[in-house]
C-alpha cells in the first residue's frame, strides 16, 4: 500500500471512490470546483494507493485563506474522509483509516477544522486524532412578522465592493474566521455547482453602508441562512429582515448555525437551539489551540460545510 499526497489527475479515482462510498455523485469538474475553485492549489489530500494501482483511501483538505489566532495564514478544512470497504477496520489503532489519517493531520501544522457526524466523532477519537470541542446546533425559529423601519433588506449583487468594505471593519472582533470577502463568497455560493443561492444586504434607509448580508438558501418550506456577516450591533436586525422576508414568501421557518457566543442573543429572540448530530471536533495531531481557545474563537456558519 503507498500512502502520498496528492497529485494531478487522482481526481477521476477520487470522483469514483466519492460515489462508491457515500452512494451521491461527484464528478471531475466538481472536484475542481471544490479543491481548486478560490484559485488556491496548496492540496494536502492524502491518498493511498493499492498493489493493483486502485484508491484505497482518500482524506481531502481544501485550503482556504482566513484570519486565526490574531493573523492572516492557510487552513484547511478537512473533507471526504473515506476509505473502501474492502480496507476498513474496527475501531482500534491499526489499519487504513489509521496510517492514512496520521500521514495526513502530520503535514497540516495550520489551522485545521471539519464537521463530522457522530461516528466519525468516535472514530477519530479512538484514532487518537480527535478530541470533543464543538456539538453545532440548528437555531430555528417559525417566521413572524417585524416592522424595522430603519433598515432595508436588499439583494446583493456578488461582486459587490461594500463585501469587501465590511470584512475589513469586523474581522478582528469575530474570531477566527475564513477570509469572507468578494472572493470566497462568489467561490462557495455563485458559482456552487451543489445548490443555488441568493445574497442580501442590510442598510439604514438612506445611507449607502453595508450593516451585514446573508446568504439563503431555499429548502421546501424552510429558509436556510447558509452564511452571514454583520457589525455586532446589527445581528437582531438582520435577522429580523430576513425573518420578515420569509414571512412574506410563506416559508414556514428558518434555521442558522452560529458559534456558541451568540446563544443567549439569538434565545432571546425567539430561537430554539437543539443539536444536530453534527460535531467540529478539535484536531490534535498537529494540534495548534486548546479546546476553550476553539469553542471560543472559532466563527462558522452552514457555509463553512462542504454539505449544505
Amino acid at each position: 500500500m503507498i500512502t502520498r499526497h496528492y497529485e494531478k489527475g487522482d481526481e477521476v479515482r477520487i470522483a469514483k471512490l466519492f460515489e462508491d462510498v457515500f452512494h451521491q455523485t461527484m464528478n471531475v469538474e466538481q472536484w475542481k470546483w471544490k479543491y481548486t475553485g478560490q484559485g488556491l492549489h496548496d492540496n494536502k489530500s492524502a491518498i493511498a494507493i493499492n498493489e493493483r494501482g486502485e484508491l484505497a483511501g482518500h482524506f481531502g483538505a481544501i485550503a482556504v485563506r482566513a484570519w486565526c489566532m490574531n493573523r492572516s495564514e492557510m487552513a484547511y478544512q478537512a473533507v471526504d474522509q473515506m476509505i473502501d470497504e474492502r480496507y476498513r477496520g474496527g475501531l482500534q489503532r491499526k489499519g487504513l483509516y489509521f496510517h492514512l489519517g496520521s500521514f495526513y493531520w502530520e503535514y497540516i501544522n495550520s489551522f485545521k477544522y471539519g464537521f463530522v457526524n457522530l461516528n466519525h466523532m468516535r472514530l477519530g477519537k479512538v484514532a487518537g486524532f480527535f478530541e470533543d470541542c464543538i456539538s453545532v446546533k440548528d437555531h430555528s425559529l417559525h417566521v413572524r412578522k417585524y416592522l424595522c423601519p430603519l433598515f432595508k433588506l436588499e439583494q446583493m449583487d456578488w461582486d459587490d465592493k461594500q463585501i469587501d468594505v465590511l470584512w475589513d471593519k469586523v474581522y478582528k472582533g469575530i474570531g477566527w474566521s475564513i477570509i469572507r470577502d468578494r472572493e470566497f463568497l462568489k467561490w462557495r455560493f455563485k458559482t456552487n455547482p451543489f445548490h443555488t443561492h441568493k445574497l442580501y444586504g442590510l442598510r439604514r434607509r438612506y445611507i449607502n453602508g453595508l450593516l451585514g448580508w446573508i446568504v439563503v438558501n431555499e429548502r421546501d418550506d424552510t429558509l436556510s441562512l447558509t452564511d452571514l456577516l454583520f457589525i455586532d450591533e446589527y445581528l437582531e436586525s438582520l435577522l429580523k429582515k430576513v425573518i420578515s422576508m420569509a414571512y412574506r414568501e410563506d416559508k414556514k421557518r428558518i434555521v442558522l448555525w452560529l458559534n456558541n457566543r451568540y446563544d443567549e442573543r439569538l434565545s432571546a429572540m425567539g430561537f430554539e437551539s437543539v443539536e444536530r448530530g453534527t460535531y467540529i471536533p478539535n484536531i490534535i495531531r498537529a494540534k495548534v489551540c486548546d479546546n476553550k481557545e476553539m469553542n471560543r474563537n472559532f466563527y462558522f456558519t452552514m457555509g463553512d460545510t462542504d454539505f449544505m
